[in-house]
């Protein structure tokens, strides 16, 4: 009930008085008669809209949305469309209509009652990211909010508050994630674990031959140096862990170094590769993974399972390969071959039909059929003692490992850093300066220095438990618990407009590094909240500059263009593995958000034009995305910087995987999706939602109708005809690229049962249009030329997503003027990315309330 009640004080609205605003002149009506009343009239309504009634109530606040939607479309340069009997206005008259409505719309804007400021709650990854900070925990191993519901999303954003929502259900549920961080980051009781070693040979790992009825390996090197993956299990999926070590696990948590010697084996192989149906080009890969006990390390679980990192093997060249990980108590690592064959008993059945079939054993029905007809028992092989096994003639490829070690847990100071912030070296809990500690614990979780007078309630809590029984260290955990469910620790709280409309300093730190670290600030933020320094533009531009520069500032490269771009729906609609195998077997889902998020932070880093995300030529692969766009050279399994060659057409956003993707629906493309896609996240100028009545594009799944021929049957439904020509444009130039970003001239039909569906050409692609401005694309070259003549539309656009990204709010029209000053000063300076974010963050938007 208090909680509510807080609750209701803080979600408040707050009001300031404007003056009204003077009504629009006869020149609008005018321009609106003159040239959009013969499309957008009472008869013909092109585009769901009449301007008929507009002309009469021109001032009425309830029609302003209709006006904003005649700016976007001027800006655009898409209305009037442009055709032979359409009248054009000229460029001055059409720059003075722009000016006189933005003026009319601002000043509306001003005299309306503001909205409310909602406040903005920590969304699942910036939870995780400040009890990271706050704790010394390892969120991306342990993962107490799994149970999380889904963050809601407001454009994209899910750190909007007016998107945000906190039921009773989800306040259990941080009590119990923090509980869970809690447990892991407090050492009461406890002495630093000793530093152990562990070292697990070939036979630690598999027992001596491994097969069916019909078929036997051996996966022990008959002199006991090492084993082979890939010998016919499905290595992607069971684990190769040691197998006594796996009923108990590593003895304590911390952090493990792990060693393996292996190598490469049989990549290069005299097998046809329509028998092996296994591509080769890359290296093969071993996968180092942990589980958090026994039961996960089953071959059909993908739960719980985390993966530390993926080496590439030498050729016939034993290697040592070593990463360092944390892992809790009872965990357990294992190994595979990570890109080793998805289904190896069918590909192993057909190499050893086509090449070995002397190591095959008769199945009971085979010796049944061989006496029935006379046929003499191949005794050899039938008799386990002198049967033939495939891996005495198999040379296809193998993951071969000799050992493999375990050493840790290590500590760079004991009690461990979360536990030494909040108590220093006390680990008796009978010992803690309760109220001192909990005041100190909580400034941190709140953002902000936090008196002790404040904190009487937390502090009575904390003791009056322990009089009843309760020992101290469960005492303190409750009360550190209810700390972190409080509002002040979930939410930004961003004080009153109505006393200052300006962030004061601990805000402002805050807004800050939830910007660009989506966690708390750290000390020298909070030190210069604290003393006035950071509400001083210089020392916040420098403050800016080092967050940028700290590795924190991957989660801003992360989750800024996942956000923008929309990325977060790769995943909701998958392809189909039978279709697009690859997609799977090379892991290109991670390796797709993964380019995205380094191309942000290279034109970041080195403050490159915006304009480089349209068409800029460098970008970042691995092996499996290099394979995936067709380029030549010698890749692995890590990301290197290259440039794009003109012949592969793949410069800039467009041109992603990730993108191209998630601009699909797994199945098929749309150029309705994808020019939706364009408008709205690249332009900034959405169109409006269809009407109601529309039927749906029907797919063709058989392909004999291509999307091109599909869309003209649609539009000639009249109600669909003018949005389409709006939309569908943009999109055609993306039609080149496949559900999953791969390159196509023609459209590609699958047929078939099977593991790996047969796919045959399909019609020719046709990637041309017409923009609504009379611009001609023959395909997304000419797409993106278009975009970049577009910069300030461009610019203001990704402004206005980073304002929303780094305020937590949706933009207003009246934010709009600032917006376009940014875009202003950094047009002078050549649109450098940084510079842009810079101006961001100095920004009047940014820094109040």
């Amino acid at each position: 009930m208090r909680f509510a009640v807080y609750l209701s004080v803080c979600l408040c609205s707050f009001r300031f008085g404007m003056a009204e605003p003077q009504a629009l002149g006869p020149e609008v009506g005018d321009f609106i008669q003159r040239y959009c009343l013969d499309c957008h009239n009472d008869d013909k309504e092109k585009g769901d809209r009449s301007f008929e009634s507009l002309l009469n109530h021109l001032t009425n606040p309830e029609e302003s949305y209709v006006l904003e939607e005649i700016v976007d479309l001027l800006n655009l340069g898409d209305m009037p469309p442009d055709e032979e009997d359409v009248l054009q206005p000229s460029s001055a008259e059409r720059s003075e209509i722009i000016d006189t409505i933005t003026a009319y719309l601002l000043a509306l804007e001003e005299s309306r009652s503001p909205a409310e400021t909602i406040l903005r709650r920590l969304t699942r990854y910036e939870y995780n990211n400040t009890m990271r900070d706050l704790l010394g925990v390892v969120p991306e191993v342990m993962d107490a909010t799994k149970q999380f519901p889904a963050d809601q999303e407001t454009h994209g954003f899910t750190n909007v508050g007016a998107g945000q929502a906190l039921s009773q259900h989800q306040l259990s549920l941080y009590l119990r994630a923090a509980r869970t961080y809690l447990d892991s980051a407090l050492v009461f009781g406890e002495e630093e674990p000793q530093t152990r070693s562990w070292r697990f040979g070939p036979e630690d790992f598999t027992k001596d031959t491994r097969g069916n009825a019909t078929i036997k390996y051996r996966v022990l090197d008959e002199t006991g140096k090492f084993f082979d993956i890939g010998h016919g299990e499905p290595a992607d999926r069971r684990p190769n862990a040691p197998l006594n070590f796996a009923n108990e696990g590593v003895p304590a948590s911390g952090y493990y170094k792990i060693s393996i010697v292996a190598e490469a084996v049989g990549r290069h192989n005299p097998y046809d590769p329509e028998v092996l149906e296994l591509d080769l080009t890359s290296p093969l890969k071993l996968g180092v993974w942990h589980v958090p006990e026994k039961r996960f390390l089953q071959k059909s679980s993908t739960e719980g399972r985390h993966l530390v990192e993926v080496f590439d093997l030498l050729d016939n060249e034993p290697s040592t390969f070593e990463t360092t990980t944390w892992m809790p108590e009872g965990s357990i690592p294992f190994i595979n071959y990570i890109n080793g064959p998805g289904a190896a008993k069918g590909i192993l059945n057909r190499v050893i039909k086509a090449y070995h079939p002397y190591a095959k054993i008769p199945g009971n029905a085979d010796i049944d059929r061989m006496k029935e007809q006379g046929i003499p028992l191949p005794e050899k092989q039938i008799n386990p003692e002198t049967r033939v096994y495939i891996s005495q003639f198999y040379v296809g490829p193998r993951v071969r490992v000799y050992e493999v070690k375990l050493e840790g847990p290590f500590f760079e100071k004991w009690p461990p850093a979360g536990h030494r912030s909040i108590f220093g070296d006390i680990t008796d809990a009978r010992k803690v300066d309760i109220p001192a500690a909990l005041t100190g614990f909580a400034s941190k979780a709140f953002r902000r220095p936090t008196p002790r007078t404040e904190m009487e309630h937390h502090i009575s809590y904390v003791q009056d438990r322990i009089e009843a029984g309760t020992s101290h260290e469960e005492a303190i955990k409750a009360g550190m618990a209810a700390i972190l469910v409080s509002p002040r620790f979930l939410f930004l709280d961003e004080g009153d407009l109505e006393s200052n409309p300006k962030l004061d300093g601990f805000e402002l730190a805050t807004r800050l590094s939830y910007a660009l670290w989506a966690s708390m600030p750290d000390d020298e933020l909070f030190d210069l909240a604290a003393s006035g320094q950071l509400l001083n533009q210089k020392t916040l531009l420098a403050q800016v500059e080092r967050l940028l520069n700290d590795p924190r500032a991957s989660e801003f490269s992360r989750r800024f263009p996942e956000a923008w771009l929309r990325l977060d729906k790769i995943g909701t609609m998958p392809p189909s593995g039978s279709q697009y195998p690859s997609y799977y077997a090379d892991r290109l889902e991670p390796a797709m958000k993964k380019e995205t998020s380094l191309l942000f932070s290279y034109i970041l880093d080195n403050n490159l034009p915006v304009t480089e995300f349209i068409d800029g030529s460098s970008t970042f692969v691995n092996d499996a995305l290099a394979q995936h766009y067709g380029l030549e050279g010698e890749f692995g399994e890590r990301f290197q910087r290259v440039e794009m060659p003109k012949s592969k057409r793949r410069s800039g956003l467009l041109g992603h995987a990730s993108v191209l993707t998630a601009t699909a629906n797994g199945v098929e493309t749309s150029p309705v999706v994808r020019g939706v896609w364009i408008l709205e996240n690249i332009l900034g100028t959405p169109p409006s939602p269809p009407p109601p009545d529309v039927p749906p594009i029907e797919p063709d799944t058989r392909g004999a109708t291509t999307i091109r021929e599909q869309l003209a049957k649609h539009r000639e439904i009249e109600t669909c005809a003018d949005c389409h020509s709006k939309i569908d444009p943009w999109g055609f130039g993306l039609e080149h690229y496949d559900p999953v970003g791969g390159f196509r001239d023609r459209y590609t039909v699958f047929y078939g049962e099977g593991r790996i569906s047969k796919q045959k050409p399909g019609r020719i692609v046709d990637g041309s249009a017409k923009l609504p401005s009379g611009h001609l694309l023959e395909d997304e070259r000419d797409l993106k030329q278009a975009l970049v003549e577009r910069k300030d539309l461009f610019a203001r656009n990704l402004v206005s997503k980073l304002l929303m990204y780094s305020t937590g709010r949706e933009l207003t029209f009246r934010d709009r003027i600032e917006v376009d000053e940014i875009v202003e000063r950094v047009k002078e300076n050549g649109y450098g990315f940084r510079d842009l974010l810079s101006e961001v963050f100095a920004s009047s938007i940014f820094q109040s309330r």
